[in-house]
């Protein structure tokens, strides 16, 4: 409940102490879908440092100043210099304000496919937006809504919803400020053990209204605790979560919620890092065991059968033994097997070819066949010894669960884990995209199908970023992303990023192609259209020949 309303508001209420009479000094995003804001006072610098990416929606604060000198984009200029006023929260409602001098205010909308973070001036329209910026530029900016908060059981009993799939999805109905851990806490508490919410009885309905009642008024004096043993946390919770207690989970009181809530979302984060740099590994490792373990019980299976080269052998010498029985232009022919029992055998035949020719064809393909086999059977112990490297490999990276022990286990095992990782069929490169280094911090990204070309363009890419597509013919949605929304590229590097742009269409095969490039806020996906499907506005063409960098 690191993003619920009531510990917004407590945030707000101990940020009080220190955040007014500050001053604006920066505001950047060096992570997607992150807006850090940066803040001064005599004694102090602060940084409030945001995300507005579902599932985890967060804010915290750290009591020092510090940014990346690489890959930032600076955003919010028209705030910087200006004195912070006070820092409020909307009733019932996870909007959170800073406001600045000159009427100015910040505004975070923290839940939600919308969440974003806005600059706002005194008539109350958005200055400047985190993201879809072209979007809201200009307009009113959003108003809060106040979630219903019963007081009475008359209010609860209202809005109980007896349809819902669960006696806790009901109270999350009723209390609609209510997570699913707080929901979870009050049938705990209320002693409920009715699943279905509309079998509850109005005695155990009126068990958990005052049991939600008495879980508010503990959020109104926080007592913060974080859950879950190891470097990992498993739930943040403003108060006593007796029903994880009951359960024997691990847990961690703090003094203030405003340092709680900065260790989960920094454990959270260390935990996000981890499974980015654990998971493509244990992934691949455990695929290597698999394809090795399969490919020596494919090579065992195939050494226990009767060697083809046997067969090829023999074929060979029944037709040369009784060439007077195969007429030319025969595609089989059935001999008896002068070598065994005599039985039958049919050989199959090129009717192209003569007897002796046929025959020869066998020899040779029995001799190749003989080589196959020996060497198969030098491959099967090699084969074996991969697969058993690969599975003490992955044994030994799924004992890690702490990110300093995977970015050792990377380090110390690189040369290790190379053979497996670098696999055709491996995938440890979680970039998904084309990418090619222009310097600078400029980089060329390029889509690799429609699904592809539509999570780049709409999803990656930075509004600042430059759209290129080759102009008039199919092609791979292309990205010239800069390093931040005032870097210039030069002529150079469009000129790169464009020709890229035209070796990923149909026209790669032309002398000249023309390509379109425009700012990536200026290309939009127009309504019910397929993926990758784009209309774009205010585009500048390059001429350029097609080709990758040398």
């Amino acid at each position: 409940m690191v993003d619920s309303y009531f510990t917004l508001r407590a945030l707000v209420r101990e940020w009080r102490d220190d955040l007014p009479g500050t001053t604006i000094i920066d505001a950047y995003s060096q992570s997607k879908n992150e807006l850090t804001l940066a803040m001064t006072g005599p004694d102090a610098e602060w940084m409030l440092r945001s995300s507005i990416q579902r599932p985890f929606i967060f804010i915290f604060r750290t009591d020092r100043y510090s940014k990346a000198r690489r890959n930032v984009a600076t955003l919010f200029r028209e705030a910087f210099d200006r004195d912070v006023v006070d820092i409020r929260i909307a009733d019932r409602d996870r909007m959170l304000y800073l406001d600045l001098e000159g009427d100015y205010r910040f505004q975070w909308q923290l839940f939600g496919a919308r969440a974003n973070a806005f600059l706002v001036d005194g008539d109350d329209r958005v200055v400047e937006a985190f993201q879809n910026d072209e979007t809201y530029s200009g307009e009113d900016a959003p108003s809060p809504r106040a979630a219903p908060m019963p007081k009475s059981f008359a209010d609860f009993e209202g809005r109980w919803r007896p349809n819902r799939n669960s006696t806790r999805q009901a109270i999350q109905s009723a209390v609609p400020l209510f997570g699913r851990l707080p929901a979870q806490e009050t049938v705990f508490r209320a002693g409920i053990e009715t699943e279905d919410p509309g079998e509850t009885t109005e005695a155990e309905r009126r068990a958990l209204f005052e049991a939600s009642q008495t879980l508010i008024s503990e959020f109104d004096d926080p007592a913060p605790v974080i859950y879950g043993g190891g470097q990992f946390p498993d739930a943040f919770a403003l108060a006593r979560m007796q029903h994880l207690e009951a359960a024997g989970t691990e847990s961690d009181a703090f003094d203030t919620v405003d340092i709680a809530v900065a260790s989960f979302v920094k454990r959270r984060l260390a935990e996000r890092h981890f499974h980015r740099l654990y998971d493509p590994l244990e992934k691949a490792l455990k695929d290597a065991a698999e394809h090795y373990r399969e490919s020596a019980d494919r090579m065992l299976e195939e050494l226990s059968n009767e060697s083809r080269a046997d067969r090829y052998e023999r074929w060979g010498h029944l037709l040369m033994a009784q060439q007077d029985a195969v007429d030319l232009g025969d595609e089989e022919v059935t001999l008896p097997d002068l070598f065994e029992n005599g039985e039958p055998v049919t050989i199959p035949l090129d009717p192209a070819k003569s007897v002796v020719d046929n025959a020869e064809y066998y020899y040779s393909r029995a001799r190749r066949t003989r080589r196959s086999r020996e060497e198969a059977e030098a491959r099967l112990d090699e084969t074996v010894e991969r697969a058993e490297k690969a599975r003490a490999l992955h044994d030994e990276i799924t004992a890690i669960d702490t990110l300093d022990g995977i970015k050792t286990f990377r380090k110390e095992r690189e040369s290790d884990v190379a053979p497996f990782v670098d696999r055709p069929d491996a995938n440890v490169n979680t970039f998904p995209f084309r990418r090619f280094d222009l310097g600078g911090g400029f980089e060329v990204w390029v889509g690799k199908n429609a699904r592809q070309n539509d999570e780049l363009t709409f999803h990656v890419a930075q509004k600042y970023d430059l759209w290129l597509h080759a102009r008039g013919v199919p092609g791979s949605h292309t990205v010239l992303h800069l390093p931040n929304r005032d870097a210039e590229p030069g002529r150079r590097r469009k000129h790169i990023a464009a020709a890229i742009a035209a070796y990923y269409s149909k026209a790669r095969g032309s002398g000249l192609v023309p390509v379109m490039m425009t700012r990536r806020k200026y290309v939009r996906s127009p309504k019910g259209a397929a993926p990758g499907a784009v209309r774009v506005e205010r585009e500048d063409v390059l001429l350029v020949e097609p080709g990758l960098p040398g």
